[in-house]
């Protein structure tokens, strides 16, 4: 094994939850439990995920990174607000928006 236990273990703590119990299912799925298939999951992950960050855009449409923690407060908030209010953005108007990105025609971020 190239990495030690200790490295392994740093990186399972670093990575979102629903990265390692995708990790662990695919390991568990496909492999015969040999602990390099699961290193190699785990790099396989946080290769493919170099450079993701959480945020949100902001009035000037500008990417604004938040922490995982931020991101998960601010969606709860929004989500209470919208079981008090009844008020919200509908996700075909979401869908609509998130597929005119890159092309001539971008619609602006539904508010």
């Amino acid at each position: 094994m190239a990495q030690s236990i200790k490295q392994l273990h740093a990186q399972i703590q670093a990575m979102p939850s629903d990265s390692v119990k995708a990790i662990v299912l695919s390991w568990l799925n496909q492999s015969n439990g040999n602990l390099s298939d699961f290193e190699r999951l785990i790099t396989e992950i946080a290769e493919g995920s170099e450079g993701y960050q959480w945020g949100e855009i902001d009035t000037a449409n500008e990417f604004q990174p938040l922490s995982e923690e931020q991101t998960i407060a601010r969606s709860l908030s929004v989500f209470e607000d919208y079981q008090t209010n009844k008020t919200g953005i509908s996700g075909d108007r979401v869908k609509q928006w998130a597929d005119s990105l890159g092309s001539d025609r971008e619609l602006p971020c539904p508010q």
